[in-house]
């Protein structure tokens, strides 16, 4: 029987392979507001509308995430660059915060998630869905009990207990996605390394989800997109610091694809300066420009 450890201390998963083709990727959804109501924070709007926090806050730097006025207007992150990846099975990009689920048709159905945060990250890589476990019991690891000494040594199924309701074991590690008693935690770095989601969007992935399905976990910061002929530019914040010169790492795919000149960089610049998490307009694309096979 799999220990349900709360995700830490598995072995970490080799990392992406490397000599894919990059892509340019299309744009999906539509970008929708809503108003602040009564007694309402940024934090309860992401919960309204099944967002991640972050990704909120960031998007609407000039409202207060803890006071809002009441009638205040909220962009919401809900137009978005897909990762590039192939669109099949699951697909979590860590620095987004957000798992697609390829398997709904016309788009992807996209979850708002937690992951690790900078000590213990999510694990990166090809995977294949585990061990499903209903209402699962949390052994506390021990390095969570040092922190923490007030933790008993197991957490039984329940309002207490952290993992939700529901589990979906990541390959063979003791990384899970699963579901969460904190709801304030989506969409930040709050776990030691597994995946969460709001509890009736992961029962909604759990009763379609079969053992075996594809999971690919991927590090995209920087996600460039293309409708018609505009390019796009959706950046999110470097969670783990993989990336040095952050401009280099979000240039190094249309360097790639051969389209530095078709940008503006200043825009660019600024967009991974600020890492708001919203498709932006950077350039066009060039009429004899033919994308790689």
């Amino acid at each position: 029987m799999l220990s349900l450890a709360l995700c830490a201390g598995a072995a970490r998963s080799a990392a992406e392979p490397a000599g894919a083709v990059p892509r340019l990727q299309p744009l999906i959804g539509t970008q929708r507001s809503t108003l602040v109501e009564s007694e309402e924070t940024l934090l309860d709007v992401a919960y309204r509308e099944r967002l991640g926090f972050v990704a909120v806050t960031r998007l609407n730097p000039d409202v207060d995430e803890w006071i809002p006025d009441p009638g205040t207007v909220v962009q919401l992150p809900t137009r978005l660059v897909l990762p590039d990846a192939p669109a099949e099975g699951l697909v979590l990009n860590v620095p987004e915060m957000r798992l697609y689920d390829f398997r709904v048709a016309p788009e992807p159905e996209v979850f708002a998630a937690a992951v690790g945060d900078a000590l213990d990250p999510t694990p990166i890589g090809e995977f294949r869905i585990g061990e499903k476990r209903v209402n699962p019991t949390w052994t506390v690891p021990a390095s969570i009990r040092a922190e923490k000494p007030e933790l008993p040594p197991r957490v039984p199924p329940g309002p207490d207990n952290p993992l939700g309701s529901l589990w979906m074991t990541i390959g063979s590690t003791s990384y899970g996605v699963h579901g969460t008693n904190i709801r304030w935690s989506i969409g930040r770095m709050a776990t030691h390394g597994c995946v969460r989601l709001y509890e009736d969007e992961m029962q909604r992935l759990f009763d379609r989800t079969a053992s075996g399905t594809r999971l690919r976990i991927v590090y995209q910061p920087y996600k460039w997109g293309v409708a018609g002929n505009d390019l796009y530019l959706e950046a999110h914040p470097d969670l783990y610091a993989q990336s040095p010169d952050a401009l280099a790492a979000a240039l190094a795919l249309p360097e790639a694809l051969g389209l530095l000149d078709a940008l503006d960089l200043l825009v660019v610049a600024r967009a991974v300066e600020q890492a708001r998490g919203f498709p932006l307009r950077v350039g066009t694309l060039p009429p004899t420009w033919i994308p790689p096979s």
